[in-house]
């Protein structure tokens, strides 16, 4: 993703250490680290006006390899960006307990860019002033946008390595809500969450009257399980309608689950939230002062 969307000559593989502990800490110690990320900044850098390093999901991760971002910024100059999201309370708690707890000590600077906020002017009144008080510049509040916490019918067949069976027109759609087929086909219909926009469905293959239920409604596509495909007609009527048909081999609870813990993700190819993003920070972040 970061490579196409700042058309980087480099390789993927060449702007990483990799992304697993196991692996990382058999290959390196902390000299190594520290080494090998040196490197990797200076070959970035080369010809650049500045480096972004992206650390782990949270300020814990990559800790036991030397890898946080409280480390990263030391090794290597940095000014470390805190991005902090989610409710208002749970934000102001984290950046209190980051500044009484962390040894921030031999970093550069330390700004905060806050993300995910329902209501930009109630947080501005309540806790921005708070935040700055604590020592904290503040880059940015970025609103929350529900269509960045959805993914894609693609996005999904390429984390359950699904087959497209039908429907590869449809493989862009949007999905909002997941209903997993399990009970009759009358009592589905009868329930509200089956008639909510954007569906995706999740049932047996051999569940020929639910498939074709949410054919005839607003699905976005259906993920068969047990990898039993449904009769002819019915992958007809999907490319009819461009509603991919996907198929797995694990059963219907198993494939709830996984969908269940999916977190989504930007992707190459999701051009919506990519333009919606960009948008979210030009008009948000202040990231002039980001390179100051």
């Amino acid at each position: 993703l970061v490579t196409d969307l700042f058309k980087l000559s480099e390789d993927a593989e060449n702007i990483t250490l990799g992304f697993d502990h196991s692996k990382l800490r058999y290959m390196y110690d902390e000299e190594s680290i520290k080494s090998a990320v040196s490197d990797l900044v200076d070959k970035a850098g080369k010809g650049r006006d500045g480096v972004f390093i992206e650390a782990g999901k949270d300020i814990f991760y990559g800790t036991s390899i030397n890898l946080d971002p409280l480390s990263l910024a030391r090794y290597t100059d940095s000014s470390l960006v805190l991005v902090v999201g989610g409710e208002s309370e749970a934000i102001i708690d984290d950046l209190t307990f980051a500044k009484e707890n962390f040894n921030l000590e031999g970093i550069r600077s330390v700004s905060v860019l806050i993300n995910k906020v329902s209501d930009i002017e109630e947080f501005e009144e309540l806790y921005l002033k708070k935040i700055e008080n604590l020592g904290f510049q503040v880059l940015g509040i970025i609103p929350h946008k529900e269509q960045l916490t959805h993914y894609t019918v693609n996005y999904l067949v390429d984390r359950l390595y699904a087959k497209v069976i039908a429907g590869n027109e449809g493989l862009n759609n949007t999905i909002k809500n997941i209903f997993v087929g399990a009970m009759s086909t009358g009592e589905s219909l009868r329930s509200p969450l089956f008639n909510k926009e954007n569906k995706f469905l999740i049932t047996s293959g051999d569940r020929n009257d639910m498939i074709i239920a949410a054919l005839e409604t607003d699905s976005v596509g259906v993920l068969m399980t047990n990898n039993i495909l449904p009769p002819p007609n019915i992958i007809s009527l999907a490319n009819e309608k461009n509603i991919p048909l996907l198929l797995v081999p694990m059963d219907t609870f198993q494939a709830s689950r996984q969908v269940g813990r999916m977190e989504s993700l930007l992707t190459r190819g999701d051009e919506n939230s990519l333009r919606m993003l960009s948008q979210l920070v030009e008009k948000y972040v202040s990231v002039d002062r980001i390179f100051d």
